[in-house]
């Protein structure tokens, strides 16, 4: 209906600039042909190109019957009227189609222009946010806004949820899914509905579906771009929240563990100190000496889990500051080696260091935790007949130190988990008391040097600690990091 009204109103132009040229002003032929073609053109810059056109051909009709004699007849005499019949016609329609493909740019680049402060505005309310609702969510509604669309669906394809925009919801959950897992777009030029996939930096985030929305191709992908940086924002802000949260927890806990060791250490020390004394008393009943006894390696056991609990968690806060120096590892295995004297008493232990090893670049306090630990560790599950190697040696720029046993050995599936906090053995769980935190510490204290502790095991072959720290320049006292 509306294209009939456009084509009345352009037969009514013609006809109004006939009877006006032809009744009131007596214009010539020439005068007439100009008057045509002013309308000819009002009507391709108003209207359309077909319009212009039916225009162009009742006006060489109009031209011929009224201007060109013989005068009110469809017949022309001379032929200069028919060249000036035919030049007019074409003149007409090319007029027309240049007319209505300017208009055709204008009205193409009044929509580019539209899209682009659409875009614009939806890029602004992305960064503005919306508290009260997801980011896919957010983006789908502001979508449907913006554009006034009456449909929009946001598929995540990491929390595998579909977020939709619009008063409609016929959109598949199926079809989206198959957009972001084939990363191929679909569109159904019936419905006006189009799925693209939702791309950042290579990689599908998920896919967006608009329903009935008059854009371009490049439009829907600017939107489809903004989308995804909105989500991957969305998700590196939460992975960043909970990093800061995590970091907040280990500062908490240090602290916590901090109060909590000065609090036990005194009345564990003054226990210590009673359980002592009372053992060094004579006439003491057996029974009551053994049960003494056994609360006297209680009170260690507990001063030993307090004390390896506050170090990992320093260690884990970062509280922990190395001061490296040059550090002799033959020096650190004899004061290890001194240390646990009571517990390698009938223990054969096997130390092969070449005489020519560099000093290691090192905090001296923290690697001989370090050894003592691993040492500890062999000693306490290995079986007493069991050989205890300690060795060292470079690699490159390298020192590896290795502490290794002949005992049963682990099974390689716990071999990645015994480094674990807490963790323990199932064969060794219930009979050996422990912590489960002494190899924890010196994966940790090891990795702040820069260096990286490791566990091989086979059955029946025993298992082979090994830890590697810096080679020490000769030429510096004292290396801070």
């Amino acid at each position: 209906m509306r294209q009939l009204l456009r084509f009345g109103g352009a037969l009514a132009l013609i006809a109004a600039v006939t009877a006006v040229d032809f009744r009131l002003l007596h214009f010539n032929s020439s005068a007439a042909g100009f008057t045509y073609l002013l309308a000819i053109l009002g009507i391709a810059t108003q209207g359309s190109l077909p319009e212009a056109i039916l225009a162009s051909f009742v006006s060489v009709l109009c031209y011929d019957f009224f201007f060109l004699p013989p005068i009110l007849q469809f017949t022309i005499g001379v032929t200069e009227d028919w060249v000036a019949l035919f030049c007019f016609l074409i003149t007409a329609v090319t007029a027309s189609e240049l007319s209505a493909r300017a208009r055709r740019r204008a009205d193409e680049a009044g929509a580019r222009r539209r899209e682009m402060e659409q875009v614009y505005e939806f890029s602004r309310a992305l960064m503005i946010g919306d508290d009260q609702r997801t980011v896919g969510a957010h983006v789908a509604q502001s979508i449907a806004q913006v554009f006034h669309v009456p449909e929009v669906a946001l598929y995540d394809r990491a929390a595998d949820t579909v977020h939709r925009g619009g008063p409609q919801t016929t959109l598949s959950e199926d079809q989206l899914r198959d957009a972001a897992r084939n990363e191929s777009a679909w569109s159904s030029l019936s419905r006006q509905t189009s799925i693209w996939p939702v791309r950042l930096g290579g990689r599908v985030l998920g896919s967006l579906g608009v329903v009935g929305a008059e854009l371009s191709e490049t439009a829907l992908q600017s939107v489809a771009q903004l989308g995804a940086i909105a989500l991957e924002r969305a998700r590196a802000q939460e992975l960043a929240n909970r990093a800061e949260a995590t970091r907040q927890n280990e500062q908490l806990k240090a602290t916590l563990l901090d109060a909590l060791a000065h609090e036990f250490k005194t009345p564990l020390t003054s226990i210590k100190a009673a359980i002592t004394s009372v053992l060094a008393g004579p006439g003491r009943d057996p029974a009551e000496r053994e049960l003494l006894t056994v609360a006297d390696e209680e009170a260690d056991r507990l001063t030993t889990l307090l004390n390896r609990t506050v170090e990992l968690a320093r260690i884990e806060a970062g509280h922990v500051k190395l001061s490296r120096q040059p550090v002799s590892i033959p020096a650190v295995v004899t004061e290890v080696l001194e240390q646990l004297k009571r517990f390698c008493e009938g223990r054969d232990i096997r130390i092969s260091i070449p005489s020519d090893l560099p000093q290691a670049n090192a905090d001296p306090v923290l690697i001989t935790l370090v050894l003592r630990l691993l040492l500890d560790n062999a000693l306490k599950y290995a079986s007493p007949s069991a050989a205890i190697g300690i060795s060292a040696e470079r690699l490159e720029d390298n020192i590896v130190v290795h502490v290794s046993n002949d005992g049963p050995g682990i099974d390689p599936d716990e071999l990645s988990a015994i480094f674990q906090k807490f963790y323990r053995g199932r064969d060794v769980r219930a009979r050996i008391p422990g912590t489960g935190l002494g190899l924890t510490i010196a994966r940790d204290i090891v990795a702040t040097h820069g260096g990286q502790l490791t566990a091989e095991s086979q059955d029946g072959s025993g298992v082979r600690f090994s830890f590697t720290l810096p080679v020490a320049d000769v030429t510096e006292t004292v290396a801070v990091p």
